[in-house]
């Protein structure tokens, strides 16, 4: 198995001495720092500005347009005891130095600052790059597989890990990766880092994983070297090409699988296919054999005159720098032999065999299609600009085959074309993408025909010339050749619109003649119609197409056809608004230009009256009802079209009332004249007096005034002539009557007596506040009393006088008690102070004596003649019993007991004859004393008693006489 590996090995590299043309040369274009030793060149690519390091630690800037040179090396004076190592540049203002330590020098805008270990940076810094792909890899990658994206990024390889530095934000990425790096190429279209943390495959030699990024996405591989093999031991330099992709945005549409990868070593140039570069034995190219190769990238020629995937004359030259001098190669574009692109070395003559250390390509346009126009040489001896020529070896008189008509294949070079017609020639993006081009017929210039299509509608011999934006080389292209027959000749006069009566039908046509072929379109759209005419049912658009040769034909006009339905009436009234007995014209109109409609016929009417046809036909309509009126219109297609419905109203205006706030005035007052009317904005009210118009009353259905007179109100249609007037009211004011009150006493005026008051009063009638309505009232209590008087206008006037009445004296002798039984006599006192006394109608002083029970009357007069008058009770504080002295026991049943009232239930009751017996005895006396004895009547006469009480120590006695 190893013997085949071998055998194949030595294929592969055999096939690398096989030789390909030179199709570029190289030309000196200018000289810069001669004599330095240029270490380091890095061309920016956001701007033209070139970065450059010099041996002894020398830093230069160069605009690559305008060529000037700036010395930079006095801003990084503090840092010489370092060795710089490499270079890198963001823009004109910003550039990178990479030293032989940890630390990374920054310049910014004017300003030193290092990036170090306190900023994340791992080892001793190998070699840096700018991002130009808006990615960078972690430590998680493991190869190939995430790549965060980020803006503003240099890339710090070290012998300890790669890491991203984002000098936007000064701040160090996070997740760099921890085996040794080294970035061998950072451009706008090419970035290759090693890649070590991927590990290797078991191999005869040792395997170094490589990463390729793109702004789309990113690829792996492997190169090789070590164990002494002819590989080589010391990489120095890694390159990749992408096979057939030209500029950064056709990346993200390829695999990867056609992609070659290059390495330079102190044994020269190797080549391998990156998909098959993991294991060594899968075959690889050898160039510049025992030549120390420093630096491999590439320079892109002719870039629009092809694409990524149609070759054309695009080109891709490797480009070599070594300690022998520079080396390019022939063209490798989509030249492949066992999926590795082949190449031949040249040698440039014009820097001899001087010692090589960086080159790097020169571009003034990065997007698609991408112009690289020069190349970026630092020698030990100085620096050079290189500038390529390919016009040696492309013919320009050749004619490029990127030519064709639109529609057709490659292969037609040859069209005809109807007089009339068109046929569109264009140029192929697969053979050219800029845009500088220029179109020639008949081997004359065809004025303002620059762009990527031409219309032809001419015979004659077409073909473009095409420019390289990006040298001075331009191409004639393939020739197209265009002969042409008559056009047809036919007439499709009509009307741009042609409108029909809806239910029709619409005929089209155009000349019918032998040889021509017809096609109809509807709205756009072919229909199956072929013949020279067409029937039409429908709106829409038409056309016809006649084609007098094949596949040309020539189009008429489009012209609208329209079936016009009965548009709905309209109905209108003569005036705004009518008054009762007016008459309303309703007019109907039916909203289209009837005479523009090819097969009108005349409209016919009906109308309706509250839903219900009245038998009118007319379009016009009179009437002096009220009502909902409508008009249906029949037209050609016999469909009746109804209006919307207008009711008609007639003003009918009652005359106004006017009425008052009250039922007469007074002069003084204010009178409210108002009437029942509601406005709603229709109408113009007016007020009169004694025929004058008020105009400072306009549109109020109500005023107040204090001038007497006739006055009127009228209501007035603001939309017609409708209008009314009230009936005259006479305002007028009476004259206020003369009211007096008069009291008239008969007594002096104290409490309880009556005074009485008389009103006189001019005219009207009298009420009282106590509601009496006679001239004149009594009364009792004092306060002030009013007497309104009201005339018959209703004119009031009021006058009150005030009442006072003195009270009465004040008697409070309390009642008194006495014992008759015992004689006892009480004395009654009066309260002192007052004018005189009398005692029961006597007169008297201020006490009277009485041993009388019953009432005694005390009358009292003060210093006003007020007297009040007390009656006093007296009472007796003894048991009261009483006792009759005789009685009548003859059986008239009238006073036949001796009765005894007041008698305590536990009194005893004896009674005696004159002689001493006793004829009688009761405890409680229940049964009253019948003058019997032993159940016989006693004899008329006097008998005696006696009765005492247990409660009490008096003892009565006494005698009762019995009368027959």
């Amino acid at each position: 198995m190893r013997f085949f590996c071998y055998l194949l090995f030595f294929f592969l590299i055999s096939s690398a001495n096989v030789t390909y043309a030179q199709d570029v040369d190289f030309h000196l274009n200018d000289t810069f720092l001669a004599g330095k030793n240029i270490l380091k060149v890095k061309r920016d690519f956001k701007d033209p500005y070139l970065w450059v390091l010099a041996q002894n630690n020398e830093v230069y800037r160069i605009n690559s347009i305008t060529k000037a040179l700036d010395n930079y090396t006095s801003f990084f004076n503090a840092y010489q005891n370092l060795q710089f190592i490499d270079i890198a540049g963001a823009n004109e203002n910003v550039v990178f130095i990479a030293t032989n330590s940890s630390n990374v020098i920054e310049l910014k805008n004017g300003s030193i600052q290092v990036i170090g270990t306190a900023n994340g940076v791992p080892g001793t810094v190998h070699s840096i790059g700018v991002d130009y792909t808006g990615s960078y890899l972690t430590d998680n990658t493991y190869g190939m597989s995430a790549h965060p994206l980020a803006d503003n990024i240099l890339v710090i390889a070290t012998d300890q890990g790669l890491c991203n530095y984002d000098y936007k934000q000064d701040i160090m990425m996070p997740g760099p990766s921890h085996v040794p790096a080294r970035v061998f190429e950072a451009t706008y279209r090419s970035e290759v880092f090693s890649d070590l943390e991927f590990g290797s495959y078991p191999d005869v030699v040792q395997q170094y994983p490589i990463i390729e990024l793109t702004n789309q996405t990113i690829y792996g591989g492997f190169l090789w070297y070590g164990n002494n093999s002819v590989y080589g031991n010391q990489i120095n330099t890694a390159y990749a090409t992408f096979g057939n992709v030209i500029d950064p945005l056709d990346y993200g549409q390829l695999s990867g699988s056609l992609m070659n990868q290059f390495w330079g070593t102190e044994k020269g140039l190797f080549q391998n296919a990156r998909g098959y570069s993991n294991y060594s034995g899968k075959g690889h190219s050898e160039y510049l054999s025992g030549v120390n190769v420093n630096k491999v990238t590439s320079i892109y020629g002719l870039r629009y005159f092809g694409t990524s995937q149609y070759k054309g004359l695009i080109k891709e030259n490797l480009l070599i720098g070594t300690d022998q001098g520079f080396y390019y190669s022939n063209s490798g574009y989509f030249n492949f032999v066992n999926n590795l692109n082949v190449y031949s070395m040249f040698h440039y003559a014009g820097l001899g065999n001087t010692k090589i250390n960086d080159v790097c390509v020169n571009a003034t346009s990065y997007a698609s299609p991408v112009c690289e126009d020069g190349v970026w040489v630092a020698a030990v001896n100085g620096l050079y600009l290189l500038k390529p020529d390919y016009a040696p070896y492309i013919s320009q008189t050749q004619q490029l085959q990127v030519v064709q008509f639109q529609g057709h294949t490659y292969e037609e070079s040859e069209a005809e074309i109807c007089a009339n017609t068109v046929i569109n020639a264009i140029i192929l993006n697969t053979g050219y993408s800029a845009n500088l081009m220029q179109w020639y017929k008949d081997g004359q210039e065809i004025p303002n025909e620059s762009t990527g299509t031409l219309t032809i509608k001419d015979p004659g011999d077409y073909y473009a010339v095409l420019y390289d934006p990006c040298s001075v080389l331009h191409f004639e292209t393939n020739h197209l050749k265009v002969t042409q027959i008559s056009a047809p000749v036919f007439s499709f006069n009509y009307p741009d619109v042609m409108n029909y009566c809806d239910g029709s039908v619409a005929t089209l046509k155009t000349d019918n003649k032998v040889g021509y072929q017809y096609r109809w379109y509807t709205n756009g759209v072919l229909n199956s119609n072929t013949t020279a005419s067409i029937d039409i049912t429908q709106n829409g658009t038409y056309k016809v197409e006649v084609s007098a040769c094949v596949d040309s034909w020539v189009a008429s006009k489009e012209v609208q056809v329209n079936f016009i339905p009965v548009p709905k009436p309209l109905l209108h009234q003569d005036k705004a608004a009518y008054c009762d007995g007016d008459q309303a014209t309703i007019t109907s109109d039916v909203p289209i230009d009837a005479s523009q409609i090819i097969n009108w016929t005349a409209y016919q009417y009906r109308w309706y009256k509250n839903g219900a046809l009245n038998g009118i036909t007319t379009p016009n309509l009179q009437v002096t009802q009220p009502g909902s009126y409508k008009v249906e219109v029949q037209g050609c297609s016999g469909t009746w079209v109804a209006s919307d419905e207008l009711s008609i109203g007639f003003i009918k205006l009652s005359p106004p009332v006017i009425i008052t706030d009250k039922p007469g005035y007074c002069i003084g007052d204010i009178a409210g004249l108002s009437v029942n009317f509601i406005n709603d904005g229709t109408y113009t009210l007016n007020w009169f007096r004694d025929g004058n118009l008020l105009p400072g009353e306009q549109n109020k259905t109500a005023i107040t005034t204090n001038q007497l007179g006739n006055y009127a109100f009228s209501i007035s249609s603001n939309i017609t002539a409708c209008s009314t007037l009230s009936a005259p009211y006479a305002l007028s004011f009476d004259p206020l009557p003369v009211i007096s009150i008069q009291q008239i006493v008969n007594t002096s005026l104290c409490d309880g007596e009556t005074v009485s008051l008389k009103a006189s009063y001019s005219n009207g009638t009298v009420q009282w506040q106590t509601g009496e309505t006679t001239d004149q009232i009594n009364v009792t209590h004092s306060g002030t009393y009013t007497a309104a008087v009201t005339t018959a206008g209703g004119c009031i006037v009021s006058q009150n006088t005030s009442v006072t009445f003195l009270p009465k004296p004040l008697l409070s002798v309390a009642d008194a008690a006495l014992c008759q039984y015992t004689n006892e006599t009480i004395t009654l006192t009066a309260p002192p102070g007052f004018v005189s006394y009398e005692w029961n109608g006597q007169p008297g002083g201020t006490s009277f004596s009485t041993n009388a029970l019953g009432t005694v009357s005390l009358t009292v007069t003060d210093q006003n003649g007020c007297k009040a008058t007390q009656t006093i009770h007296i009472t007796s504080h003894c048991d009261d019993i009483h006792f009759p002295n005789a009685f009548t026991p003859n059986g008239d049943g009238i006073n036949d007991t001796w009765v005894i009232t007041g008698l305590d239930a536990s009194a005893k009751v004896k009674i005696f004859n004159r002689n001493g017996t006793m004829i009688f005895q009761s405890l409680g006396y229940p049964v009253p004393w019948n003058g019997t004895y032993g159940g016989k009547k006693l004899p008329a006469g006097v008998y005696y008693y006696l009765i005492n009480s247990p409660g009490s120590k008096q003892v009565r006695s006494g005698s009762v006489t019995i009368i027959y």
